[in-house]
């Protein structure tokens, strides 16, 4: 069986990503991975970084999972740390992905340059085939 990675971060791009990875992957096992960056997610004062990283990834999460319902598909579902495009890659070995399936803000040239790209580094990094999705 096809196993598809679809990183998800709560944005738009990566939920329509993982629209098209139920579309182009009919038959697959679809896994979706959000990776928690705590010195990136601001803090509500009555939670830690880390907890509050973690409510905001569970969401992501239980949407991918709506998601998945209403293409009446099962998903896999994980919340791990680290390095984001590491992350994704770790993730990508250790669960023999096939195939992944990633947003992208689709920013100037100008802007990825300066800011980078997770899409574009996992497109780089990536032992397998990645479908970028604006």
């Amino acid at each position: 069986m096809t196993r598809v990675l679809v990183p998800v971060d709560g944005s738009a791009e990566a939920k329509r990503a993982l629209e098209s990875a139920f579309e182009l992957f009919p038959g697959a096992e679809i896994h979706a991975l959000h990776v928690i960056q705590v010195t990136r997610i601001p803090s509500d004062p009555k939670t830690t970084p880390y907890e509050y990283a973690r409510e905001k990834g569970e969401g992501f999460l239980e949407d991918a999972e709506e998601i998945a319902a209403e293409h009446d598909r099962n998903i896999e579902t994980a919340l791990t740390e680290g390095h984001t495009a590491r992350t994704i890659r770790n993730y990508i070995d250790d669960h023999d992905i096939d195939h992944v399936v990633i947003g992208s803000t689709g920013r100037s040239r100008v802007s990825r340059v300066l800011l980078g790209s997770v899409a574009e580094t996992v497109a780089r990094r990536s032992p397998v085939s990645v479908t970028i999705v604006r």
